[in-house]
């Protein structure tokens, strides 16, 4: 009998021991699939003599690879989140109270920055300031008013539902050192901090399960922008609420919850679908793709008078909805660089650049 179990014990370890590896053959566990939001290895070629580094490669590939991952990891990230309540992937997803998920410090190390741990120095302000005021005046030379808004990460929005811990410093920002360096200048520096914060008074304006603003949030972002370039630009309309149609509803689930494969379980408790009135109906006309680049650009008619070229993030994508329809024509493009092919070709009269808080010294190479 002892040895039965012994060959059954034998059997069990060999058949564990060898499922990867028939997993990643015949795909047992394929409807698994990995949402994590990561960049997988290739397979390592071997070149002689470099057999050492071609064992290093294999292994971190192997890692990240091996059969039936995506289905550990869809049972590890349940136990996990459900029983312990902690986040699976606490480096790129903090999760909150209340069902509040954020971004963790894989991304440009935003619960420091936010924490007050990797502060801007007045030195590195003032050289992404000199660089901006740079653009500005090369755009300037070509009839072009550039303005720069700042989309605020969402817990500079609700540090409320962070955890405890990873509560927000007393000292300044990095985006109020920059802010401060800034307001030396003649640039539109647009934050949208105080805006946003007074508007979550009576609406949520960030999804609890994604790193962006929801509709209601961007439809605020938007209308701060062009109250903002309606002060050197009068034939823009201005923006009411009376326009728009705001019906709230349950969302769908976020990018935050699709890294930790918990779609299924975590859902938005508040979103809302957005309509603008006829009068401010944009259509987009083209989809042009851009070379070497993933996304590609979009260009939109409106009814106004100026034409719009938006350089922006994924925060920007939302913002596709609303602002076209202030601007004659209008062209976005996801990006974090000046494209000067594109200034020479779509020839606009304004110039946005958009990105978030939390890549802000990004602004030093635009």
């Amino acid at each position: 009998m002892m040895q039965v179990r012994l060959r059954l014990a034998a059997i069990s370890f060999a058949i564990l021991l060898l499922l990867p590896s028939l997993d990643q053959v015949v795909g047992l566990s394929a409807w698994f699939r990995s949402t994590e939001n990561r960049r997988l290895r290739r397979m390592p070629l071997l070149h002689f003599p470099y057999v050492r580094q071609f064992v290093i490669r294999f292994d971190q590939y192997y890692k990240e690879n091996f059969g039936g991952r995506n289905a550990l990891f869809y049972v590890y990230s349940r136990w996990k989140y459900k029983i312990l309540g902690q986040s699976p992937l606490p480096e790129k997803v903090v999760v909150g109270k209340n069902g509040w998920f954020y971004l963790g410090n894989s991304y440009n190390q935003v619960v420091d920055q936010h924490r007050g741990l990797v502060p801007l120095s007045d030195s590195s302000a003032a050289l992404i300031t000199d660089h901006l005021i740079g653009r500005q005046q090369e755009l300037a030379r070509q009839g072009i008013k550039l303005y720069v808004l700042i989309a605020p990460d969402s817990q500079t929005i609700y540090p409320e539902y962070l955890p405890d811990h990873l509560q927000q410093s007393k000292e300044l920002s990095r985006l109020d050192v920059l802010k401060r360096a800034m307001a030396k200048t003649n640039l539109p520096f647009i934050d949208i901090r105080d805006t946003l914060l007074a508007a979550k008074r009576t609406h949520r304006v960030y999804y609890q399960t994604d790193t962006h603003w929801n509709e209601y949030g961007t439809l605020v972002g938007c209308a701060a922008l062009l109250n903002r370039i309606r002060q050197d630009r009068p034939t823009i309309p201005p923006v009411y609420v009376m326009n728009y149609t705001i019906q709230q509803r349950s969302g769908m689930s976020g990018d935050l919850t699709h890294m930790l494969t918990l779609q299924d379980n975590v859902n938005e408790k508040v979103a809302y679908a957005i309509r603008p009135s006829s009068k401010l109906a944009s259509r987009q006309i083209a989809v042009i793709p851009r070379e070497k680049a993933v996304f590609p650009a979009r260009r939109f008619a409106g009814s106004g008078f100026d034409r719009l070229l938006f350089i922006g993030d994924s925060f920007s994508n939302s913002m596709m909805r609303y602002l076209p329809a202030y601007f004659r024509e209008s062209y976005f493009i996801r990006d974090g660089k000046l494209d000067a092919e594109a200034v020479r070709s779509e020839r606009p009269t304004i110039l946005v650049l958009e990105i978030v808080e939390r890549n802000i010294n990004q602004l030093a190479t635009f």
